[in-house]
């Protein structure tokens, strides 16, 4: 018998991004994924032949999946796309080169000397007006080579190895025709539809456990009872009214479990709670709904074991399943390290080098527990996000950990569901701390002031919906309503969070929201005709909260590393046409009692977006103080020259991001003081972008008690 079980749970999850009404998604990611991540998870376990795993498929996104495969949705890039290079107008081809700007996964640049070299001809260019001068300069071909690229770059492992137009085209890698183009179209879309078939097969040949979300994964707790965001998130922060919608919980639970049923022709038996968050009014709801098991993040069983957080669980505690209260439902906890390892650790490392390291862990674990049943290891993270960043999408980590843990003869994969019917719950909580993943809190989702106006213009929906008598138009609001309450909307409206897209997803939210009072036959709110989002023009996202201490690697290592940084995202200070085409997408600045921590964010690695550049830190003061950072040779190999007066003094490190440190003393900085700083890019002796724009970008270092608090990760 194995002395330790490991349960792998890939959450599978998109936002609902179809415009109300339509056949046309706002964003295209549902699409690329089918064809990478979503493909990819399944098709590997195929290769392997023991490894047994729960893949969690939340249905917004696999009724989406759906649509696509039967050609009842499409995109704009798709669209963009399925046009002949030759009639591509002016607009279409800027919008081509805009997509062309943004991030894409990991390892095309060195596949491909042609996407490497149409990528460097599009260059940093921000705005539109150099778009608009830049797409000149590309021929009919190359934007046919476009085309297809910016499709063919999103076929994952599992698709090269089934689809001979894919392997061919990525071998011709340039010159494309239009039939080359309309085969590989084709393919992408015959592999969304296999797709939700590898899940089936897999769940049949008893390689996965398929389990499910709240329909349009909102946050649960927030419907259950808004009044336990308190708990943690001081009062005058949240909405004016916290308010219950119990039901509405209910009903997104029930739809899902009816969604999944219908496309999967089992009833799931687990449930993942959008981002881990539970209250014990949430978990009531789910037990009721039928599920045999849910899950959340180890911080919330140690606030729930001590809700002082003067302890961590030890191994016994953490690695057993619970018992809820008084009930039969089974609640297990996320071993949230060992999570982070695989989503920001790992995508540097040689692969057989991560899996041995997580195997050692994992060996680790099974030595402290006592048994005599076997510890259940519960890892869960997104199944699509990590592997963008690992420059083979994870093939090479994957197979090298499952091959591991299936060769060890103290591990065993196993699904969640299995475990809890092998090994019932013995250990019973009868509370629990409400939360979330991040921040033990429901702070992401809730509590700044955009979500208030969020939350405020859908609390006026669910009114407007409750009062409304039954018809067909009232039940074509509440699936509105369903769908703006979805966790995205709010994690874009956070604080902590930015993207290229958040304008469009503010947009597609209040469309939503909109939609409730035209299905009611009712006017709109003149406030949903004002962006939610704009309130972020001009400085900080979040100011400096306290003492920290990261690892100057040039990599994010914890999702946590620098979560007491001030930051700014470039997104907040340039308007919504510019956005996605900055280079640096953020600016973090912290501190320590002896440091100030910078990092940069751009779009892509820093060590490819910042080949041929210079990075400038300007201080101001008397007089202005200065570090640079300069790739001279167009090489990604070795570290960035440095020089400025501060040149001396600083460690630095670029690699994913670029990490820097010095001495707070060099720049004769105390707790309190402010910090006036310019982050500048240079290209060929031009200025590229300067963050602000405009002046110094102001961050006051916290108190001398706040820097004075303990660091922990």
């Amino acid at each position: 018998m194995a002395t330790l079980k490991v349960a792998f749970v890939w959450h599978m999850h998109q936002p609902w991004y179809l415009w109300p009404g339509t056949r046309e998604a706002a964003l295209p990611y549902v699409r690329l994924h089918a064809c990478s991540g979503y493909y990819d998870m399944p098709w590997l376990l195929r290769e392997l032949g023991q490894t047994t795993v729960t893949f969690n498929l939340v249905p917004s996104l696999t009724e989406q999946i759906a649509r696509y495969a039967r050609g009842e949705v499409t995109d704009r890039l798709l669209e963009l796309c399925r046009r002949p290079a030759a009639e591509l107008g002016p607009d279409d081809q800027c919008g081509l080169l805009t997509y062309l700007g943004r991030g894409q996964p990991e390892g095309v640049l060195e596949a491909s000397p042609q996407f490497a070299r149409l990528s460097h001809k599009r260059g940093h260019v921000r705005n539109s007006q150099e778009v608009e001068r830049l797409r000149r300069a590309f021929t009919e071909a190359e934007f046919r080579d476009v085309q297809v690229w910016l499709n063919l770059v999103w076929c994952g492992y599992g698709l090269r190895r089934d689809s001979e137009v894919v392997r061919e085209l990525r071998g011709k890698d340039r010159d494309f025709t239009e039939d080359d183009k309309a085969a590989l179209l084709g393919e992408m879309q015959a592999a969304t539809g296999r797709v939700l078939d590898l899940y089936r097969q897999a769940a049949a040949d008893g390689r996965a456990e398929l389990t499910t979300s709240p329909f349009y994964h909102p946050i649960l707790p927030l419907l259950a009872n808004m009044e336990d965001a308190a708990r943690v998130i001081p009062r005058p922060e949240l909405p004016d009214t916290l308010w219950r919608a119990p039901d509405e919980a209910r009903r997104q639970l029930q739809l899902a479990r009816d969604h999944h049923e219908r496309q999967f022709g089992t009833v799931p038996q687990g449930l993942w709670s959008p981002e881990g968050a539970i209250s014990d009014a949430s978990l009531a709801l789910v037990q009721e709904a039928g599920f045999a098991w849910t899950a959340s993040d180890d911080g919330i069983l140690a606030l729930s074991l001590d809700p002082r957080g003067a302890r961590r669980p030890d191994a016994k505690e953490l690695y057993q399943p619970y018992r809820v209260a008084d009930g039969a439902l089974a609640l297990v906890f996320r071993d949230h390290a060992l999570s982070d390892r695989i989503g920001f650790v790992y995508r540097s490392w040689e692969p057989q080098d991560a899996a041995e390291d997580m195997v050692g862990q994992l060996r680790g674990i099974a030595s402290d527990l006592p048994g005599p049943a076997p510890g259940l290891v519960c890892i869960i993270l997104d199944g699509e996000n990590p592997w963008s960043s690992y420059p083979d999408a994870g093939e090479g980590f994957l197979r090298a950990l499952y091959e591991a843990i299936e060769t060890d003869r103290g591990l065993e994969t196993t699904s969640v569901g299995e475990y809890v019917r092998q090994y019932p719950p013995q250990a019973v909580l009868p509370s629990v701390f409400p939360g979330s993943w991040i921040d033990h809190s429901y702070r992401t989702w809730i509590g700044g002031a955009e979500h208030r106006r969020a939350w405020s213009l859908l609390r006026g929906a669910f009114d407007a919906v409750r009062r409304a008598a039954p018809s067909e138009g009232a039940a074509r609001a509440r699936e509105q309503l369903m769908v703006a309450e979805g966790s995205d909307w709010f994690w874009w409206y956070s604080e902590y969070h930015h993207a290229d897209d958040e304008d469009v997803l503010d947009a597609l939210f209040r469309a939503h929201v909109a939609e409730v009072y035209r299905a009611l036959g009712q006017p709109e709110p003149a406030a949903l005709g004002e962006p939610i989002a704009a309130a972020k023009t001009g400085g900080l996202a979040q100011m400096a909260a306290g003492a920290m201490r990261p690892t100057i690697d040039g990599r994010v290592t914890s999702y946590f590393e620098w979560q007491a940084a001030a930051v700014l995202h470039t997104s907040a200070m340039a308007s919504a046409m510019h956005r996605c085409d900055s280079v640096i997408r953020a600016i973090y600045v912290g501190f320590d009692r002896a440091h100030v921590w910078l990092r940069v964010d751009t779009v892509g690695p820093a060590t490819e977006a910042l080949l041929g550049c210079r990075l400038r830190f300007t201080f101001a003061g008397e007089p202005d103080r200065e570090l640079t950072l300069e790739w001279p040779d167009d090489r990604a190999a070795g570290p960035p020259v440095q020089g400025g007066g501060l040149a001396g003094p600083a460690q630095v490190a670029a690699d994913r991001v670029v990490e820097g440190a010095l001495h707070l003393h060099s720049l004769a900085l105390a707790p309190e003081d402010s910090l006036n700083l310019a982050v500048v890019l240079e290209a060929g002796g031009r200025l590229v972008e300067r963050w602000p724009q405009v002046g110094y970008l102001e961050v006051r270092l916290p108190s001398e008690d706040a820097l004075s608090g303990e660091w922990s990760a």
